[in-house]
């Protein structure tokens, strides 16, 4: 997993969130050790006063890949939620579902899938869309193909 450094003011050591996208796994290292634990999704830094600092991880949300983290009050993100356009491409796939039938709707989840862990990830916003157009591509002709193989085995 790809860790995202965070710059918490007040606090000492090199910070980075280490997110899990896929299970809500996140956790926070200082220096790449991983950070006490101070309950669920929290975390105990050290301040730049030697005194504890609390550290709790939000929610990840659809379109990014890492929570953010709340500190005294303050909200840091360590990603950035990707522009509107990218996240329509994310969803291209989803019109498989309403036409493409069962075979269709098996396909578009497991593209949007694949299309929103790209959103997530620390590409360039033309390279996202890029390669989501790709998997929205594939997955549209990976629909027709079955469709087709299917429909020629009746």
């Amino acid at each position: 997993m790809a860790s995202h450094p965070l710059d918490i003011p007040g606090t000492t050591g090199r910070v980075e969130l280490v997110p899990d996208m896929w299970w809500g796994r996140s956790y926070l290292t200082v220096d790449g050790s991983k950070a006490p634990s101070a309950g669920k999704r929290a975390f105990i830094l050290e301040g730049a006063d030697g005194l504890p600092v609390i550290a709790t991880l939000g929610r990840t949300t659809m379109f990014v890949s890492a929570p953010p983290v709340e500190v005294n009050g303050e909200t840091y993100a360590a990603v950035e939620p990707p522009p509107v356009f990218v996240r329509v491409i994310a969803m291209l796939p989803i019109f498989l579902g309403p036409f493409g039938g069962l075979v269709g709707a098996l396909v578009a989840v497991i593209a949007i899938i694949a299309n929103l862990r790209i959103a997530g990830s620390r590409l360039s916003t033309g390279a996202k869309s890029g390669v989501m157009i790709a998997v929205s591509t594939a997955a549209y002709v990976i629909w027709f193909v079955s469709a087709s193989a299917i429909t020629a085995g009746l």
